[in-house]
């Protein structure tokens, strides 16, 4: 028997396509397999594709790149909303549960959508001196760990040392072992921005994720307490370029809200 699969592609934190992230979103009316899932991830090759289906009182996603399943990810939650907003007219409000085990509420914000994710924190770790070396980075200001997320945060002073990184890749993964990827972040000399930064996760993914909602759970916070704000404007100064606006709104909760842009809309098929 052949069946088929809703499937978008969706371009998370950006209000124009081929910017922002790319997110598939897959709608499901039956569970599917973990193996399959991955398969997908594979076969669709996004950094991120989130499996959908519908629980009654809330919707169930999973996250999966091409190389493993994900605890969280941002993009990819708000280009499920988006997709779910323009689905139901009527819809104003979502909660997912997470693979995880996390409870997130997604809510309509004029054209935009605004996610209410965990406010984690970062505690003190040093970053290894050949993973600086692989990334090209001389100095920085701090470094820290986010454990729900698995993640190495690394400061710098200059965004424009920021923008001008090349890492070796190769010689990333190579220098340690028990991380997911490297968010490296500076404060903006942009007049509309507070901070900015990128992702690097050759370990869980692929080697840079152009806009990424989960290092956010700990960058709003921590940018929030350096520059006195509980509001703030981000900008991911990837190739693809991304912008959130974010907000502390209590010690476990923050806000993310992001613009999202369908671009891809059509069916997968498979056989059963």
């Amino acid at each position: 028997m052949n069946k088929s699969i809703p499937y978008f592609m969706v371009d998370s934190f950006t209000s124009e396509p081929f910017k922002g992230n790319p997110a598939g979103v897959c709608l499901l009316e039956q569970p599917l397999e973990t193996h399959l899932m991955q398969s997908i991830a594979i076969e669709v090759n996004l950094s991120e594709t989130a499996f959908v289906q519908d629980q009654g009182d809330h919707f169930s996603i999973r996250y999966f790149s091409p190389i493993m399943e994900i605890p969280l990810c941002g993009h990819a939650t708000l280009a499920s909303a988006k997709i779910l907003f323009e689905q139901d007219e009527d819809l104003n409000e979502i909660h997912f549960k997470t693979g995880s085990g996390l409870n997130l509420q997604a809510f309509r914000n004029g054209e935009k959508v605004s996610l209410k994710f965990p406010n984690y924190g970062i505690i003190d770790r040093d970053a290894p001196q050949a993973l600086l070396k692989a990334m090209g980075i001389k100095e920085i200001n701090n470094s820290g760990y986010n454990h729900e997320n698995l993640e190495l945060m690394i400061e710098l002073e200059d965004a424009e040392v920021l923008r001008n990184l090349q890492p070796d890749f190769t010689a990333m993964k190579a220098s340690t072992k028990d991380i997911s990827g490297v968010v490296v972040t500076s404060k903006s000399k942009q007049t509309d921005f507070d901070f900015e930064s990128r992702y690097f996760w050759p370990w869980s993914g692929g080697n840079e994720d152009p806009v990424t909602g989960a290092t956010h759970t700990f960058l709003t916070s921590y940018w929030g307490k350096k520059l006195g704000k509980t509001k703030l404007r981000a900008f991911q100064c990837s190739a693809r370029t991304g912008i959130l606006e974010v907000e502390v709104l209590n010690d476990d909760q923050i806000l993310i809200t992001g613009d999202a842009v369908v671009v891809v809309e059509g069916k997968l098929h498979l056989k059963s």
